[in-house]
């Protein structure tokens, strides 16, 4: 069996023992992304040496430490499950000190880059009612852009201020304010063309998350921000505003769904 074989069959095992689909999805992206210079090598070439060379390949691309560490986390997962399996004799992660992670400061945008972001959006009369609504519940949700391109009309309580949200760490209930709600509803009535239940269409398709990060790196870059933008700075913009503007920790990590402080 070849790696890509075997990374396979560790996907569909995942899959049976009920793992969300983020799950397998990052597994799938990750592992071929880290491996793929050894994916049609046979399985038992998978060693220490070439799990090295794998990670180092990677560093030598200028991946950001994050990256790093979560290729070493995937590799973890594979490897131990190849050795559980008895598809290799050793597993060639175990004992490995695990990447240096040192703590950067978030990035966030400021309400210049904001407002230059709003202002781009509103050039672009196409699609200005979805790009604001996009904008809106990102910045005051901190929605992830799976989570944002999975959410479904049935998902929005339009009385009580509710999003329910499917995402990496399940399914959670997000408030959503007042006027993000009345910018949603607007985008909704008077300018979403789609029989689908997902809320954000493109070409009366779903938006996927590849295409949201897509958009909204295009809206950065049409508003003069000079530096790379995606749906993430997002989130660290309106986990920041959360902070600075009197919240607490605790509430924001249930908002954030996050599963530790």
């Amino acid at each position: 069996m070849d790696i890509a074989e075997a990374v396979q069959e560790f996907l569909v095992d995942h899959t049976a023992r009920g793992s969300s689909p983020f799950t397998v999805i990052y597994y799938r992206r990750t592992l071929n992304n880290v491996l793929r210079d050894w994916l049609s090598c046979e399985v038992q070439e998978l060693n220490t040496f070439t799990v090295n060379r794998a990670l180092a390949a990677m560093a030598d691309r200028g991946v950001k430490p994050a990256t790093l560490a979560s290729a070493d986390r995937a590799l973890r997962g594979f490897t131990a499950w190849l050795k559980g399996v008895d598809l290799i004799h050793k597993d060639p992660m175990q004992g490995r000190k695990r990447p240096k992670l040192r703590p950067e400061p978030k990035q966030v945008l400021n309400q210049e880059e904001i407002r230059a972001m709003f202002a781009a959006v509103k050039a672009d009369k196409r699609h200005a009612a979805r790009n604001t609504a996009i904008l809106y519940l990102l910045l005051s949700t901190g929605l992830r852009a799976g989570e944002l391109v999975n959410l479904t009309l049935p998902d929005i309580d339009w009385e009580n201020g509710l999003l329910t949200v499917k995402g990496k760490t399940g399914v959670g209930t997000v408030p959503v304010d007042r006027r993000t709600l009345q910018i949603l509803r607007r985008y909704i009535t008077h300018s979403r063309r789609a029989t689908i239940p997902q809320v954000f269409v493109y070409a009366g398709k779903p938006l996927s998350p590849d295409g949201l990060g897509q958009l909204i790196h295009r809206i950065a870059d049409r508003g003069g921000i000079d530096r790379p933008v995606g749906p993430h700075i997002l989130r660290h913009t309106f986990a920041t505003a959360f902070i600075e503007n009197g919240g607490d920790a605790f509430s924001l990590k249930r908002i954030l769904r996050h599963t530790t402080m």
